[in-house]
């Protein structure tokens, strides 16, 4: 059996706002291919986990890695200094980001939306750009859909081109903080296929999410959240099925499962 290779670890992180700790000592590791679930309550901490992943939101302390690489700083001696804004945006770009409510550029069409990123911050062609936007846009179902700009496009629609944007910077791994959560149970569906099929293709994914019937169909590992801290991690199927906690069992039972 081959070594499974590790994406992503984070060790202690800790992160406050204003006297509130919304991060108490969260250590997590994604592997390779792996579909990491985040669930829990609402404020648990499980958006602004992610966003610290990405660097979009500093910890207090702890480190992230990803790929090997320090998230956020660079190791000079001893200590560490964090990196400049330039820096900074090279490295978020190894790890996509598909947010709740799209983030899509409103000026911007799906394919500008798509291209963007690949041009100012991969330095690729504007030609190549748009050979791999159009790529992934039809891989996730919007061919014809490119000339479209968001407010011309349903939920369902902006939350695939945001999948698309996210693939488009050749990721590490992807972030997906509640991706269903906004939509329509009709647009919910559509959006649930893309994401199950991403995962049937080994990607690597760590997700927040409320939405318990896609996490029972694509996650590897889940984590329940409660309160800014890990209550309880393991296979998604003895989690589901046999938590080991009565809090985790309680939330699910909340949730329908």
């Amino acid at each position: 059996m081959s070594e499974r290779i590790l994406k992503m670890k984070s060790k202690h992180i800790f992160k406050s706002f204003g006297s509130h700790t919304v991060l108490k000592d969260v250590s997590v590791k994604v592997y390779e291919g792996e579909v990491v679930a985040l669930i829990g309550p609402s404020g648990a901490g499980k958006s602004t986990f992610l966003r610290c992943v990405n660097n979009l939101q500093p910890i207090d302390s702890g480190t992230i890695e990803v790929g090997g690489e320090l998230i956020g700083y660079t190791k000079v001696g001893d200590s560490l200094r964090e990196l400049n804004d330039r820096q900074a945006a090279a490295q978020r770009a190894k790890v996509g980001m598909v947010f709740q409510n799209f983030n899509l550029f409103r000026h911007m069409t799906a394919l500008e939306n798509v291209s963007y990123g690949q041009v100012e911050v991969l330095g690729r062609s504007k030609k190549e750009a748009k050979e791999r936007s159009l790529q992934l846009l039809a891989q996730v179902g919007l061919q014809g859909k490119d000339g479209h700009y968001p407010a011309q496009l349903s939920g369902g629609q902006q939350q695939r081109v945001a999948i698309a944007r996210a693939l488009a910077m050749d990721p590490e791994m992807i972030l997906l903080d509640e991706p269903t959560s906004a939509l329509d149970p009709e647009l919910r569906v559509e959006v649930a296929r893309v994401i199950k099929g991403l995962a049937s293709g080994q990607r690597t994914m760590l997700m927040a999410t409320h939405d318990i019937p896609l996490v029972r169909d694509i996650a590897d590992h889940i984590i329940f959240m409660v309160d800014g801290r890990i209550e309880e991690s393991g296979p998604a199927e003895q989690v589901l099925h046999a938590p080991k906690s009565e809090r985790t069992l309680q939330f699910l039972t909340t949730m329908g499962e």
